[in-house]
């Protein structure tokens, strides 16, 4: 699989809620647990995005 911001090929890829672009963990600058089985992700490109980034924050 190929990593849609850097284009590495890594073996697993999760998406991104700000922009759902698959990105691998290299890419990723924060991650939490929604609920129990839920893992919201947020890239380095969306993080500097301050409406994506307080949309992240928000989520419980």
């Amino acid at each position: 699989m190929i990593c849609e911001r850097c284009s590495s090929q890594v073996h697993a890829l999760e998406k991104c809620m700000g922009c759902s672009k698959a990105v691998c963990f290299a890419c990723v600058k924060s991650a939490k647990r929604h609920e129990k089985t839920t893992r919201i992700v947020i890239c380095k490109g969306c993080w500097t995005s301050l409406p994506a980034r307080k949309k992240f924050k928000k989520i419980n």
